[in-house]
Formats: structure tokens, C-alpha cells, sequence
């Protein structure tokens, strides 16, 4: 395979420097990084996502051992798709400590794993001034910031498939054992996971094969750089099926082939266009396995491609790839740093990466204040409603069964209430049938005969359904005997999300 294409010194190893008391201006970079990204994350503390409590609604009831369900006493369903991170919950619930706090506080250390990460291993593959600015640039996304305290595994994802994609793309191809069990923790905290790493392995071994001198080699390399990650998703199968039935979480059977097209990928570019445009042109200045880093965020946009938009509000979907992103952007800038650097113009190089800094953190829609905003909003209107709504909820008798179709927060501190999800996605059933049309699953709502109909709309003194699923429940003929008992109103001007609250 051929080198990354920088001047020699920038990829070359560190040559021994005298002891020194101070750890080096490049940890100083990486140190300046973790404090902008707590910074932003402290910025966002408010930000939870409404899925999150899903995941949390499973651990809890796993911690106190009602199982692997959705509704105590009910039948074991895996409505979620991150088992790693419902574990850790379950534990630190079990532990007395806050589960949706546990999966924030993974979440930051995820973040400045990834800080730390670029830097430390991207040092081999794409040069020490390279690895610094991106060490900057991973730090500096809001969105980034905004998914670390959001309650999810993004992260966590992130983390695991930077680690296993850096090592692999080393010029002398990494260590193998450590890049296979970074692939192997990724199907046990998404489902796309294995898919990932199988292309990343794919691509990096496979033209070794093709080559005497290096077949026997590449052998060996790929059958460890797959076969771990492929026998931990095989052990993930196996306990999946021991469990539930079945080999598929229902988000996959829910939200594949459900989407419009580009929709999701369409949101990433418009989110992230400037430096997506860069790590293109990252991605053709280097060459050899240093290009292995455009493939996650590839596989990304391939898988993508007429998936179901869900919680996609800053590029949640493409977070995991934004440490390569980074790096690939700084490959570009660092050229210019290094160009700048030789002709001995110090301050323009520094300022050229403190621009690039800047405009990652101040470029719409992805600035700090957009997304401040956006959560602001999320806030005050849709978590806002949600908390009224379990307010009233909570007032009713605990046998009080309800359905919902945003099944998040409201669900998971309703106090054990029973629950039905109107789309689904938590019950067994999607497991037979697949993804069910709206105006069948109306039809199952108004069969469950639910006490309460929680039902989402854009005004809040007429009803105008938010999803077309509600909007079906609402004119189903059972729909007569409920009638309005609250509405949980969402704040703001430009709040368009409201819970008008049906009882029988």
C-alpha cells in the first residue's frame, strides 16, 4: 500500500526529545480541545432526547427484575437497539444511582475519548500537525457536544469505530487484536455496527490478497479483523435469540426502507456541508490505508438511503463518524499550516487553525448558537408538553392503562403505568407483522382499548395530528367514546407540538 501524502516529518515517528516537566504543545492542543468540549457540553446539559427514556424505561425495569419488557408483567420485547447501554443502565439503576445520568456521563467521556483519540492514534496516520487541529475540530461541534449529554450510545459508537478505523489505517496496518475488539464492542451498541467494521476490514485487507508477498499476511489479519467482530455479533444473535425469539431488534424491522430517499443524508449535508466538502478532499490527498478513514462515514451515507428520519435533529445519525471527519478536514488545513509554517509565518498558521476552529463552532446550522437554540426549543416545547402530560397521568389511578406515540419520557416516569406504543416499535407484534400502516395501527390502538389516548398535535386548541398515525387514531370511529380531559401545551412562539389528552 502506498503512504499519507504529508511531508515526511509529519508521519514519520516522533524522534526522542530530552525529559521534559510539560507534556508538549501537542497535549497542550488536546488539553484546550477537552476543555472547549466540557464547556459545550455544560452548554447543552439540558438536552436529553425523548429516545433516550427509552432505553432507560427497559433498564429500570430490568434492574428491578421485571425483565426484559416494555410494560411490566408484560411479554419480553427489544424495542431497543443498544443492549451495551441498557446494561450499564440496568446496573447503575439496580445500583440506586440515575440511568439516564449514567448514560450522559458515557456519553461526555465518549466525547473526550474521541478528543483524545484523534490526536493520540491519528498522529500515525495522518501526521502530528494533523492530528492536533483535528483534536480541535472534534472538540469544537456543538452537535457533537449536544449528543454526548443526549442519553444515547452516539458517542459510545463513535469512539469504538474511530479506534478500530485509526488503528487499521496505520501505515504498517496497526495492531490487529486492538483495532478487532474496538469493531467487536459495535454491534452490542448499534445494529449497523458490524457493518462498519466489516467494510473498513474489507477494504483494508483485501488488496493484500492479491499479492504473494503479502497474501499469507492479509490472511491472517483479516480472518482476526473479522472473525471477532463477526463471532461477537454471533454471540450477540445467540443471546437475542435466547431471549426474545428472534434475530433482529424491532427498530431495524421499523425503520428500514421506511424513509423518503436522501432525507437523512440530505440533513447531514446541510448540517455539516463545509467540512464534509474538506474530508473529500482529505480523503483524495491521502492515499493508501490513510484513506480507510472516508469509509465509515461512506458506509454511513450508503445505509442511510431510504432509512426512516428518527431523531436526526443535528446529524444524531452521523455523529459516530465525525472524529474521521475531523481528521480528513485536517489533512486539508494542515497543509496549509505546514505550507505556512515552512515559509516561517508562525502566527498566520496558527491563525489559519484557529479560523477553521471558529468556523466549525460559529458556521449555521451547526454553530453553537443554532443548536443552543434548537435545544432550548426542544426543551421548552416538546419536554415541556411531555412533563405535563406525566403530571396529569400521574394523578390517575395506577392501573390506568394509556397509548402514546412519542414513547420516551412520558412512558418511562408515567409510575409502571401500562403502555401502549402506538407505532409499535415497542411490541412484540412487529416482530410478525413487520412495519404496520397507520391506519392498521389505529385499528390495534382502539382493539387495546387503552384508558387514555395521549395523542401529539401541531395546535393546541384544535387537533391537528402530528404523525398520520395519530391523526388516524383521532378520526377512528372508537374515538367517541373519549373525550378532551387536558392538554399538555408546549412553550414557546414558534412551538408547534402539543399533547391533547383523551379519556375514556
Amino acid at each position: 500500500m502506498g503512504t499519507v501524502s504529508l511531508p515526511v516529518e509529519e508521519i514519520s515517528s516522533p524522534r526522542p526529545h530530552p525529559r521534559r516537566w510539560w507534556p508538549g504543545p501537542g497535549w497542550a492542543v488536546v488539553g484546550l480541545s477537552a476543555v472547549v468540549h466540557l464547556a459545550l457540553c455544560w452548554l447543552f446539559r439540558g438536552f436529553l432526547t425523548d429516545d433516550a427514556w427509552i432505553s432507560v424505561r427497559y433498564a429500570e425495569n430490568l434492574a428491578v427484575g421485571e425483565g426484559f419488557v416494555w410494560n411490566p408483567g408484560g411479554p419480553r420485547v427489544e424495542g431497543f437497539s443498544n443492549p451495551l447501554l441498557v446494561a450499564v443502565e440496568a446496573l447503575a439503576s439496580w445500583a440506586g444511582w440515575s440511568a439516564p445520568g449514567a448514560a450522559r456521563l458515557l456519553g461526555v467521556a465518549g466525547g473526550l475519548a474521541c478528543v483524545v483519540l484523534v490526536y493520540v492514534a491519528g498522529r500515525r496516520v495522518v501526521g502530528e500537525s494533523a492530528a492536533r487541529i483535528a483534536s480541535v475540530l472534534t472538540a469544537c461541534s456543538a452537535p457533537f457536544a449536544l449528543w454526548a449529554v443526549g442519553g444515547l450510545e452516539t458517542l459510545l459508537v463513535a469512539f469504538a469505530v474511530t479506534a478500530g478505523t485509526l488503528e487499521v489505517a496505520r501505515r504498517d496496518g496497526g495492531r490487529v487484536l486492538r483495532a478487532a475488539a474496538a469493531f467487536a464492542v459495535l454491534p452490542w451498541l448499534r445494529p449497523e455496527g458490524l457493518a462498519v467494521a466489516a467494510a473498513v476490514v474489507a477494504l483494508g485487507e483485501v488488496p493484500g490478497l492479491f499479492r504473494a508477498a503479502t497474501r499469507r499476511r492479509a490472511w491472517r489479519r483479516a480472518l482476526l479483523l473479522g472473525g471477532i467482530p463477526l463471532g461477537s455479533q454471533i454471540a450477540l444473535e445467540a443471546v437475542r435469540l435466547g431471549i426474545y425469539g428472534h434475530l433482529l431488534p424491532n427498530s431495524v424491522l421499523y425503520k428500514s426502507g421506511a424513509g423518503d430517499g436522501f432525507t437523512v443524508l440530505g440533513k447531514f449535508l446541510d448540517q455539516a456541508l463545509l467540512p464534509t466538502v474538506l474530508a473529500a478532499v482529505g480523503a483524495l490527498i491521502l492515499t493508501g490505508r490513510a484513506r480507510l478513514l472516508a469509509v465509515p462515514a461512506l458506509v454511513y451515507g450508503l445505509g442511510s438511503i431510504g432509512t426512516l428520519d428518527s431523531a436526526n435533529a443535528y446529524s444524531r445519525f452521523f455523529m459516530p463518524v465525525w472524529p474521521l471527519v475531523a481528521l480528513l478536514t485536517a489533512v486539508v488545513v494542515g497543509y496549509g499550516v505546514t505550507a505556512l509554517a515552512r515559509r516561517r509565518r508562525t502566527v498566520s498558521a496558527a491563525a489559519l487553525v484557529v479560523v477553521a476552529a471558529l468556523l466549525v463552532l460559529a458556521l449555521p446550522p451547526g454553530d453553537v448558537r443554532s443548536v443552543h437554540a434548537m435545544q432550548e426549543r426542544y426543551t421548552d416545547c416538546r419536554v415541556g408538553a411531555r412533563e405535563s402530560a406525566v403530571d396529569w397521568l400521574l394523578a390517575t389511578p395506577p392501573d390506568t392503562s394509556f397509548a402514546i406515540s412519542d414513547a420516551g419520557l412520558v412512558p418511562a416516569r408515567a409510575g409502571g403505568r401500562l403502555v401502549i406504543d402506538d407505532f409499535f416499535l415497542n411490541e412484540p407484534l412487529i416482530q410478525e407483522t413487520g412495519r404496520i400502516p397507520f391506519r392498521e395501527r389505529a385499528d390495534l390502538v382502539h382493539d387495546r382499548d387503552p384508558d387514555v389516548l395521549v395523542l401529539a398535535s401541531r395546535d393546541d386548541s384544535r387537533f391537528v395530528g402530528y404523525y398520520p398515525t395519530e391523526q388516524a387514531i383521532h378520526d377512528h370511529p372508537d374515538m367517541a367514546e373519549y373525550r378532551l380531559a387536558h392538554v399538555a401545551a408546549g412553550q414557546g412562539a414558534s412551538c408547534r407540538y402539543h399533547l391533547m389528552v383523551f379519556q375514556r
